[in-house]
């Protein structure tokens, strides 16, 4: 008897819902979203507020000091001056002019390259002959012109001092004439051979025979950008 009057009682207890309506949680839920987003937007908070500290991996810092060392260095090119037969020329000007001409910023020093005059053992040997010497190098040189053999670089002393016909009669003057049959001469060395004028009025490559004639490009005396590279020295640009 009395284990049903408990049971009854039990049974008698109201069942309390503790639940919260779902339109009040909702509501909840926007007031506290609401005041962590006032929080966030405060000053205090944007202060107190780290970014995380990222470190340059090891490998992308040294690849980076690798490049800029690389692009700093420039290869040295080392050439002799000398001279054969009677030249009237001055060597002491020939060798100044030689140097100012390849190692001018608009010459073969774009390919990264330093020329340096040493006394002997260069890498390329620049001779200023008497004309009628210049076949004495080779059966492929001939007294009008200047001529490559080897790493012999041999400038006729005849166009060195007087450029030629087709040059002058373009109106192209002295000093240009011997920037442009250095650059030429010595681009053979590198690895270049003959090109032809690529339209009437352009810029004639310094590799074209401007010394012969002009086909109709307009004289230039430093290389274009389609020719700076070199086979001799490995550089492809």
């Amino acid at each position: 008897m009395a284990t049903g009057g408990m049971a009854a009682a039990i049974a008698l207890t109201p069942v309390i819902n503790a639940s919260v309506p779902k339109d009040a949680k909702t509501e909840a839920k926007r007031v506290v979203s609401t005041k962590i987003l006032a929080e966030m937007r405060s000053p205090s908070s944007l202060a107190s507020l780290k970014l995380p500290n990222i470190e340059t991996s090891s490998w992308h810092s040294s690849s980076q000091s690798a490049k800029k060392i690389k692009s700093a260095i420039k290869k040295e090119v080392s050439y002799t001056i000398s001279t054969k037969g009677n030249v009237r020329s001055n060597l002491v000007e020939f060798s100044k002019q030689v140097s100012e001409t390849l190692n001018d910023s608009r010459g073969w020093s774009r390919i990264g390259v330093v020329f340096r005059e040493v006394t002997s053992g260069g890498d390329f040997d620049l001779i200023l002959s008497q004309a009628e010497l210049l076949p004495t190098f080779s059966s492929g040189c001939d007294a009008e012109w200047s001529c490559r053999v080897g790493k012999s670089v041999i400038i006729n002393d005849n166009r060195w001092s007087g450029a030629t016909t087709a040059w002058n009669d373009a109106g192209g003057d002295m000093r240009n004439y011997r920037h442009m049959v250095i650059n030429h001469e010595v681009g053979h060395w590198l690895g270049h051979g003959h090109l032809n004028c690529s339209g009437a009025n352009n810029p004639a490559a310094v590799m074209q025979q401007q010394s012969i004639d002009l086909q109709g490009c307009a004289f230039n005396p430093w290389p274009l950008d389609s020719e700076l590279w070199s086979t001799t020295l490995g550089i492809v640009l």
